[in-house]
């Protein structure tokens, strides 16, 4: 298998090339599950074709029952960068927040039909595995088709850093600085498409209908909110960069050749702090 990758990779344009680091980072990762490790062979053409696919060979059948990557990104984008019809953002969240709602997913305490049919045939190694995963990815935002209007991106950011009086905290409050996410129980919120942030706003209201309210949960919090206070964050949260680690941010500098006579270019290259 890995040397089929490598002949596939050889050939490939430059920005498949360029993810080979990744998809080997993730090979170890997967090194003790021999059904993911399969489907890590359709990486790869997966996220150049934003997967055409959903089916995964494994020593040579061909199962529709057993999720991949491939499956993952069919729905949620290459590299899990979400989609403006309202599919989240997978990447760039806590890898234990992924892990948990996969399992919630399986157990039926988290309703998304789709989800749950994927979410049924995992076990928890393969949870953790795809979770690490897309933690580590950090593509650029989905960006819609029609941009929201400044005057409502403008009173989202008031809602998201100041919040709304004593029943409307700061989104940022709990989801830290710039909506980058705080642990396991407030996920990064940047960057997610503004259709599912408006439907999941929709479903902690919803739940506010039928249980008393806890203080301080995202079900009080979203039952102080008005429609045009959700559609406000929302469009804020979508236009706003999430946040990338450090060892991750691509640096610019500077050179001049003067033995050529050329003036100052700009090259671009991707900082990594772990690489060898």
């Amino acid at each position: 298998m890995l040397e089929r990758a490598r002949l596939f990779n050889a050939s490939a344009p430059d920005r498949i090339v360029r993810r080979t680091s990744t998809v080997w980072s993730f090979t170890r990762v997967l090194s003790g599950g021999a059904r993911l490790s399969a489907a890590l062979s359709f990486f790869a053409f997966a996220s150049a074709s934003f997967a055409q696919d959903n089916a995964v060979t494994v020593g040579g059948t061909t199962s529709t029952q057993t999720p991949s990557i491939t499956t993952c990104v069919a729905c949620h984008g290459a590299l899990g960068a979400g989609d403006a019809s309202g599919v989240p953002r997978l990447a760039g969240k806590d890898p234990q927040y992924l892990a948990h709602a996969l399992s919630m997913f399986k157990a039926g305490t988290r309703i998304s039909v789709p989800m749950q049919a994927v979410a049924q045939n995992l076990s928890d190694s393969d949870m953790h595995a795809l979770a690490v995963y897309f933690s580590e990815q950090h593509p650029p935002i989905t960006k819609a088709s029609t941009p929201p209007s400044q005057a409502l991106v403008m009173a989202g950011k008031q809602l998201a850093e100041m919040g709304a009086g004593s029943s409307v905290p700061a989104c940022f409050t709990c989801h830290a600085e710039g909506g980058k996410g705080n642990g396991a129980r407030f996920p990064s919120i940047a960057g997610e498409p503004s259709a599912f942030t408006i439907a999941r706003l929709h479903e902690f209201q919803a739940r506010a209908k039928a249980a008393p309210l806890k203080p301080g949960t995202m079900t009080a919090v979203a039952a102080a909110l008005d429609e045009q206070q959700i559609e406000q964050a929302a469009a804020y949260l979508s236009v706003t960069e999430p946040w990338v680690p450090e060892a991750r941010v691509p640096l610019r500098f500077r050179i001049k050749d003067p033995a050529r006579g050329e003036h100052r270019r700009e090259h671009r290259i991707e900082h990594d702090v772990h690489a060898p």
